[in-house]
């Protein structure tokens, strides 16, 4: 609520009127209150963000003190829309304030989920961009020009809701918009968030147990060869929980045409217990044919080649 109020000094400012043929120019700026959620797995983001638009209307300059409040039907405004707006409720009354000068302010809180599009290659190691964009298409006709305030220094509260991003101040740029690919742009406003994933918690819930569950097959190696439903039992049971581990995971990010850093993990650390199924396979068969020496020779370079192996897949996914 304090940075609503600190949002007040823009009534002190004054917008240069315009000729009546000119498009009218609103001056538009984009405060985010609160981050509070970004979910992958439906590319969306919960914000909380307040908005000030600001322009000259010189039918409401007059000769009487102080400033006016209307309610929003009752004079001339943009139609403000949202271009990436899933579900945003107006938390506070629209007010519209004007000026003896005829400088008007336009004021609105959203909160509520918009949509991003987010490009999830890199997760759980990812940077996003995240935006509010705001435009108004022409009514009637009638173009209006929205631009960005570029007296904003401050976009951002100090204390975010989110806790596994880090975000970056945001920006303020003009973008415009096409209804279809043919139709004429109109141009809007956006709030640009920079934010990067913060990596302690994938490192710790998800990427440390996924490594102990594959290191769980490199126990066989050392398992008396003559015990061989044991050395079978182990890597089967760790095949499984690698499987079951992997449909949880899953819940983290939505169904994509391409493939994460978690999945290339995921497929290198699969294929790793895989062959060393098909090796506990072939030392059975090697010990039932009186081969023993020849499967405690497998069994020590498996030891090292283990490990050496899923290390290089470690190294290559996460370091490259």
């Amino acid at each position: 609520m304090n940075a609503i109020l600190g949002l007040s000094y823009l009534l002190g400012l004054a917008v240069p009127a315009q000729a009546p043929s000119d498009p009218p120019r609103v001056i538009v700026a984009l405060y985010l209150l609160d981050l509070l959620e970004i979910t992958g797995s439906d590319q969306s983001f919960l914000a909380d963000v307040f908005m000030v638009a600001r322009w000259n209307d010189a039918t409401l300059a007059g000769d009487y003190s102080g400033v006016r409040s209307f309610d929003p039907d009752d004079v001339w405004h943009p139609t403000f829309v949202v271009i990436n707006e899933r579900a945003a409720a107006r938390t506070l009354p629209e007010i519209v304030n004007v000026d003896p000068d005829g400088n008007v302010q336009y004021s609105v809180r959203l909160t509520g989920r918009f949509s991003a599009t987010m490009n999830l290659k890199n997760f759980p190691l990812d940077r996003q961009e995240f935006s509010v964009w705001v435009a108004a298409p022409p009514l009637g006709g009638k173009r209006v020009d929205l631009v960005p305030d570029t007296s904003m220094r401050v976009l951002l509260n100090e204390r975010l809701s989110v806790s596994d991003w880090t975000v970056a101040e945001p920006t303020l740029v003009a973008k415009e918009f096409r209804a279809t690919p043919v139709s004429a742009p109109f141009q809007g406003v956006a709030l640009v968030i920079q934010a990067r994933r913060n990596r302690g918690y994938y490192v710790i819930q998800v990427l440390l147990p996924l490594i102990a569950i594959v290191l769980m097959a490199w126990t066989v190696f050392w398992i008396d060869p003559s015990v061989v439903a044991t050395r079978i039992g182990v890597v089967v049971s760790t095949m499984l929980t690698l499987i079951a581990y992997r449909f949880m995971l899953g819940n983290l990010v939505p169904k994509l045409s391409y493939l994460t850093r978690l999945d290339y993990f995921m497929l290198g650390a699969t294929s790793v217990i895989i062959l060393t199924l098909f090796v506990m396979a072939a030392a059975s068969y090697l010990r039932t044919c009186g081969k023993a020496e020849l499967v405690e020779r497998i069994d020590a370079v498996g030891r090292v080649a283990f490990p050496v192996v899923f290390g290089a897949i470690t190294a290559l996914v996460w370091l490259t």
